[in-house]
């Protein structure tokens, strides 16, 4: 078994009651033991996404698949809550969005399949709700602890409001 690291965002409809459903949703399609999911977060777009606030959680769990097959049942859930990345495009407004943050130690570079997920240490909107379930996670690469990352960003999105 497996730990995976699931980042969970949305920003269409009702974001708010979608997202605990898609983790229900998740749990069942991957199998997840010992899933817990955090409170949710509001943020507002980044990263050049459009649309209003998003609603984001990050959920962990224990599953027996494959990291394609988390990936691809991951893509599956995202379709069944009404994901359409060709409409949405990269940045566009969507119902669900789910990142594959983690499973278990692995790294990959794979342009399919990139882990630890590349910008897990640039979010607060996830660093936030992982570390309220993971309290002593560290990045797998750089070995910073999530405080101390958590803290970073933090500091650079105040500078960024104080322009």
């Amino acid at each position: 078994m497996k730990r995976v690291l699931i980042a969970l965002g949305g920003n269409v409809a009702e974001p708010h009651q979608t997202l605990p459903l898609a983790w229900h949703a998740v749990v069942d399609r991957l199998g997840l033991t010992q899933s817990v999911c955090s409170e949710l977060v509001t943020s507002a777009p980044a990263e050049g996404a459009s649309g209003g606030d998003f609603a984001n959680a990050v959920g962990l769990g224990y599953t027996s698949l494959g990291p394609r097959e988390v990936l691809d049942a991951l893509h599956r859930v995202e379709d069944q809550f009404g994901r359409d990345r060709e409409r949405e495009g990269h940045h566009g407004a969507r119902p669900l969005d789910l990142d594959l943050l983690e499973y278990g130690s692995m790294i990959s570079t794979d342009l399919t399949l990139t882990l630890p997920h590349p910008r897990i240490q640039d979010r607060w909107f996830v660093l936030a709700p992982l570390l309220s379930i993971v309290p002593d996670w560290s990045h797998l690469l750089s070995g910073r602890s999530g405080q101390e990352l958590l803290a970073a960003v933090d500091i650079e999105q105040r500078a960024e409001q104080d322009l």
